[in-house]
């Protein structure tokens, strides 16, 4: 127990002590004397070998020479094995820094991609909330105004018309009020990418996008299948979003052509802007945050996105997907 304490306190252990005691049990100089007999040994026996072999003096220089180079030789020799040792450990060490820094991010892929899942879900959660119940309080409250409108409509008193306009001022509101909802709603998580598919989500989502900025959205749906699976549809649905919302905000630009194809069982999305161009390092750019988003949420599903400059003018995004199977294909253009 005291040997315990005392390693803890900072002090030698036993085995620590009993190394200091006798260097010749470290590694590394077992290894030196070990190196130097033996080298002491070669050397000195090739040097007799040499010797005895010539007799005449007129061979002397070159004996010597041999004896030179017999030195080079076995240093080179000796300095191999030690070089070799050497970045064996540190080759060794090099893997397991490797792997754990695999590990660590096979692990933050991991936890991203839960997050994104989990992000995902409480945004669906939170839309359906407002759309249904949130929504349905508004239509009642629209309802009842209505029906009291009606109500002081069919009386023969003045006196109520300012009343009345109040309420249709009211209901009024209440109709900015529900589209105001709707629009919350739709933005958190689209009703047509569950109901109607990627497809019509897409081409609503270009349409609103139109309407927001004044920047045309064309968008060309070509064979795409009639069910995906649900990770994939919101992948695609996401990454369109962002790469719209990159170009509203940087690209300055004054169209937009898009187009989702399925072929191969490989779902492909391009997204060409006539705007200045994306930076090359943009996508290596930690501040880039919306370009990080994308990347990780295809490489999710296994797939991948790719940030082009366009040789002639703009930025072409592009995103490919595997499919898990070949389903019956729809063909459809906006």
């Amino acid at each position: 127990m005291k040997e315990e304490l005392a390693f803890k306190n900072g002090t030698t252990s036993p085995r620590a002590r009993d190394l200091v005691s006798v260097p010749w049990t470290l590694p590394e100089v077992r290894i030196v004397l070990t190196y130097f007999v033996l080298a002491s040994l070669w050397i000195v026996g090739s040097d007799l070998v040499l010797t005895k072999a010539s007799i005449e003096d007129t061979q002397a220089g070159l004996i010597q020479s041999l004896k030179g180079l017999n030195f080079v030789i076995t240093t080179a020799v000796l300095l191999f094995f030690v070089l070799r040792r050497a970045y064996r450990g540190w080759r060794h060490a090099e893997m397991q820094r490797q792997a754990v820094v695999e590990l660590a991010r096979e692990k933050f892929q991991a936890l991203s991609s839960r997050l994104q899942t989990l992000r995902e879900e409480e945004r669906t959660r939170i839309s359906r909330e407002i759309h249904d119940e949130l929504g349905q309080l508004l239509t009642g409250i629209k309802m009842e105004l209505r029906m009291v409108e009606n109500r002081l409509s069919d009386r023969d008193d003045r006196s109520l018309n300012p009343a009345i306009d109040k309420l249709v001022e009211v209901s009024e509101l209440v109709d900015t009020t529900i589209a105001s909802v709707q629009s919350i709603s739709a933005g958190l998580r689209p009703s047509t990418l569950d109901n109607l598919g990627l497809g019509t989500a897409l081409m609503d989502e270009a349409g609103l996008f139109t309407q927001r900025t004044g920047i045309p959205c064309a968008i060309v749906i070509e064979d795409l299948p009639e069910k995906l699976p649900s990770e994939i549809t919101t992948t695609a649905f996401r990454i369109f979003q962002e790469a719209l919302t990159n170009i509203a905000r940087h690209a300055e630009a004054h169209r937009i052509d898009s187009r989702v194809t399925c072929d191969n069982n490989m779902l492909r999305l391009l997204v060409h802007d006539d705007g200045r161009g994306i930076d090359p390092a943009a996508a290596d750019n930690p501040k880039s945050l919306g370009l990080i988003g994308m990347l990780e949420r295809a490489e999710h599903v296994g797939g991948e996105v790719v940030f082009l400059r366009n040789p002639q003018k703009g930025t072409d995004v592009i995103l490919t997907v595997p499919l898990p199977s070949t389903e019956t294909a729809t063909t459809s253009t906006v």
